[in-house]
């Protein structure tokens, strides 16, 4: 049994491309792509939107698949963040 099996396709699919948007980021940040907080919180969310367009599933649910994704890129972050030491708009 591998992990597509135990976790379903759809949910798999959420997993890996949480994955792959914390390490695009991470990147990015590391690169100095992103620079400001606000500039990689915006877009997380846009990928994120790209990402769920393509479901076809219940607004709510969806809803909460976003802002448990948000919240997982950014706690993932939240060492690289501190380390790069990235601007913030007061």
């Amino acid at each position: 049994m591998n992990m597509a099996d135990y976790c379903g396709s759809m949910d798999y699919s959420i997993l890996q491309f949480s994955i792959e948007l914390t390490t695009d980021v991470r990147s990015k940040i590391i690169s100095r792509t992103l620079f400001y907080e606000e500039q990689v919180v915006r877009y997380i969310k846009k990928q994120i939107l790209s990402f769920f367009n393509n479901f076809s599933i219940k607004p709510a649910l969806q809803c909460t698949y976003q802002a448990e994704m948000l919240q997982t890129v950014l706690f993932k972050l939240q060492p690289t963040i501190k380390e790069q030491q990235l601007f913030q708009c007061i």
